[in-house]
Parts: C-alpha cells; structure tokens; sequence
C-alpha cells in the first residue's frame, strides 16, 4: 500500500486509536521503555499500512495523553514514569473567621513578579511561544480596519459576539447559559470582586479553600470581609467535611469561594460527586457559592469537566472565568454567569468600570467563531501536560529529602511541601537572587500553615536553562534544610527505616 494513500478500510479515527492503543500496550508491558525513541512517522505508516496522516495522529493522541513527547528533529519518545515523591499531606485543622492582613512577604513577591530574567517566571501564565500572538494581531488589524468606532464607543452590555460564543462554549462545560445572562469583565478578578460584593457586605465571612491564590484574599480584604480558609486535599480539593462543620451555625457564612479545576497554587480537581455535594449543602445552608473556572480549559484527560453551576438548581451559583490564562493574558478580558445576581452585579459593574474594552472582545469572539481556540487549546494543553511532568521529574530528581508533591490532572502550577523546617521566605529570597520564579506559600494563606511550601509554575517550554534552574533550587532547599536542622539528614533516615 501507498504511505501517502488515504485509507480505505476503516475510519481514520478507528484506525489512529487502534494503533495508539498497541503502542500504549507496548509501554505498559515494558516492550518499549522510558526514554526509548519510538518508530518514525513514515515508519509506523509503513508497519500498520495506513496514511502518514493517520499515523501522525496516533502519535499525537498518545502525546495528548502524556505517554510520548516529541522532541524538534529528533521523533517521539516514551515518556518517563510519573515522580515517586508522595503527596503534600493536608492539615485539616480549621481556625476562626478572620480579616484579612496579608504580610510583608507577599508585598515582596508582588514586586518581583515582573523579573523579567526569571526562569521558571514569578507569574502563574503560559509562555508567549504557546500563546497564539501573531493570529491575534492580524485579527485584531482586521477588526480595527472594520470597526474604528471601537476605539471612540463602548458597549455597557460588553460584545454580543463574544457573549454568544462563551454562551456556545459553556455547553460543553455543563451549563446552559444564554447571553443576556452573561457579563463581560476587566479580568477575571474584577468578575469575583463584583460577585463577592452582590452577595456579601462588610464584617461578613466568606469561605475560601486553603490554600488560595493571594490576590482573592486581598479581594476579600479589600472589601472588609473575613475569610474562613476550608483544608482543600491536593486531589480532591476543599474538605467537604471540614465545610459540613464549619457552617453548621446559622448564618455562620455568607458566602464561598471555590475553583474546582486546577486552583492556585494547590492543582487539585474536585470529583464530580464532591461538586454536587458542595453545590447542595451551599443551597441548604443559604451560602452564595462563587465558581471561579479559570483553569478549567487547561484539563489534561479525554473530557472537559463539568462546572459546579451545572448541579446548581435555584440560579444560586455565580460563574466566574477569563481569557487570562488560556488565551490572551494581556487582553484582560474576563466574564461571569451572575444567575439571579444578575441586577445587582450590572449595577455593580456600572459604577466600578462602565465597560471593557471592545476591540479585544471581538478580536476573541472571532478568535473562537472561526475555530482558532479550540485548534490554540488542544497544543496549549498537550504542552502544558508536557512541561508539567518534566518538572515533576526534574524536582523529584532534585530535592532532597523529605519533601512532597502534587501532580496535577491540568492547569499550571506544582504545589511543593518542603522539609517542615524549611522556611519558604528563605527559600523565595535566595531563588529571585538567581532570578528563579518561586512563589512563597506564606503568600496563600492568612495562616502560618503552608510557611514550609513553595509553588513552581511550568508555563514555559521545557528546556536544559530550565532543569538547570531546578536543580539550583533544589540545591537551595536542600542547603536551608541542611542548615536549619543539624539533624536533618538522621530524621528523614530513621522515618525511612520506620516506614
């Protein structure tokens, strides 16, 4: 048979998933190890009899799975096995509502976050080579070109066009939205600002997951409110549990805070069964639960996952997300599902910002109309998927011992616990020196639990500047431990013989 022939016996799809599945069976029973290069393209097209085409895309499914990576004029080779470092363990102790007062350390960390030398970089982001920047330019000529006005009017309401495609999009999230339900923001953080503030006042508590990203808990401190952090499990996310307890008073929480898909700095991903529990005690216990989803493109299995609105049966749940960490992080471009908030959060909007730019919102909604990011998706998340486990391994190599990881099922961030002993200012202080973006975890959290964890993101392509950064920081932790603790090296030997 002709490679280059299409074939003719069966369905292309049937036929690339055919052959991926030998392959993965092959890595499974050790017939092709770690590390090893797999066939050839034109190799595999000539073993199976099937087009080059089909024999492409077998190798692609298997990279969107994580089982082979490709590497630029070298082919595809099996990926290695996951890190053996276990998990962070979760403190699932809860503390009292308190304001919010975040401390010098995260003052520190915001002015570094711009290092423009920092490898792997502060902001939690995709790297600009995996973003589609040259597409979104002649889009946005073109837009300029047809609407001039853009620049001179704006829309109170914010672009029809863009709303109709995140309309389109979130049925594939479980949710059916219209756009008249929808309202464009200045960014993801304006959305939860104006949610927080539809459904919640001054002094009251509102629940969020420990740990959190910092710039919610200055949200919350902005307005005056308490934060109640909730444990969230590494996998599974907040403590169901700890949340049943904790607001069994009445009106002990007005309202809760959650990112279900691959949070900052934490990762995890709520099961479907913890979403539907946690949208019904938030509606038994009269809590307003806001959904912040702004990881939630960034999945690395088959399926996208369901969004918590999609168990919400009184209109209750606000659905929160952006652009910022998929598509266009510049843009700022963010949007909410208010429910029957609606009202109050336009009214809010129109006081606070008016309207967001209008230009950038076409730009995207003829990005998505014209099947562009859905195509930038699908190589965002195979990379992203790609660059995740590299670093998995590059930190179990590196770091020393006692130290424990989170591998997420999507997103961008790796959440690290050091040796308890290790203070993760020290560890932030010595890396920006040697411009390495470390995020301290004293930052995501009002308490002093996560002092001794650190979070890394891996939004950038995988290269030897960035494993040799790794093994520096490594070096660093390895080196606070050591002289933090002069029994440091004897304590994690005898656990060993203990377990």
């Amino acid at each position: 048979m002709d490679a280059s022939a299409p074939d003719s016996t069966s369905p292309p799809a049937l036929l690339y998933q055919r052959i991926a599945q030998q392959i993965e069976l092959a890595v499974a029973h050790g017939a092709v190890r770690a590390g090893e290069r797999l066939p050839s393209v034109r190799q595999l097209s000539q073993q199976h009899g099937v087009s080059i085409t089909t024999a492409l895309q077998a190798l692609r499914h298997l990279e969107d799975r994580g089982i082979v990576q490709a590497r630029p004029k070298s082919g595809y080779f099996v990926m290695p096995p996951p890190p053996a470092l276990p998990e962070p363990q979760v403190d699932l102790r809860v503390d009292g509502a308190a304001f919010v007062n975040m401390d010098q350390v995260l003052h520190d960390f915001l002015l570094t976050m711009e290092d423009p030398q920092a490898l792997p970089a502060f902001q939690a982001l995709p790297a600009r080579p995996l973003l589609p920047e040259a597409k979104l330019q002649a889009i946005l000529a073109s837009v300029n070109r047809r609407h001039p006005e853009y620049a001179t009017t704006y829309s109170l309401a914010g672009s029809l066009a863009l709303r109709q495609q995140i309309a389109r999009r979130a049925v594939g999230s479980g949710v059916q939205l219209r756009p008249e339900e929808i309202m464009i923001t200045n960014g993801g953080m304006e959305a939860l600002y104006l949610a927080l503030k539809s459904v919640a006042s001054p002094g009251e508590t509102v629940v969020v997951e420990s740990p959190t990203y910092f710039s919610l808990l200055q949200t919350i401190e902005s307005l005056g409110m308490r934060a109640l952090e909730i444990p969230s499990h590494p996998r599974a996310g907040i403590s169901l549990e700890a949340l049943d307890f904790a607001t069994q008073g009445p009106r002990t929480v007005r309202a809760c805070v959650v990112l279900p898909h691959f949070p900052n700095p934490g990762g995890s991903l709520m099961p479907v069964e913890h979403k539907r529990r946690l949208v019904q005690l938030c509606a038994e216990r009269g809590i307003s639960l806001i959904e912040s989803d702004i990881y939630g493109e960034l999945y690395f299995g088959e399926q996208r996952p369901p969004v918590l609105k999609s168990y919400d049966q009184h209109n209750d749940v606000i659905l929160c997300s952006a652009f910022t960490k998929t598509v266009a992080p510049g843009y700022r471009i963010g949007w909410m599902a208010p429910g029957r908030h609606l009202m109050k959060a336009q009214a809010l909007k129109m006081r606070m910002s008016c309207a967001s730019p209008m230009l950038q919102q076409e730009v995207l909604a003829q990005f998505m109309r014209d099947g562009g990011y859905d195509h930038h998706l699908r190589k965002l998340r195979a990379s992203l998927k790609a660059q995740a486990h590299h670093m998995a391994d590059a930190v179990a190599r590196y770091f020393p011992m006692g130290c424990r990881l989170s591998v997420p099922q999507g997103g961008l961030l790796l959440w690290i616990e050091l040796p308890r002993h290790v203070d993760s200012r020290a560890v932030f202080a010595l890396a920006r020196l040697e411009h390495i973006g470390v995020a301290p975890g004293a930052a995501f959290s009002i308490s002093r639990r996560f002092d001794h964890f650190i979070r890394l993101q891996y939004g950038e392509p995988w290269s030897p500047r960035m494993e040799a950064a790794i093994k520096r920081l490594g070096q660093i932790v390895k080196g606070l431990a050591e002289a933090t603790s002069p029994a440091y090296p004897q304590q994690f030997a005898a656990e060993a013989l203990r377990a």
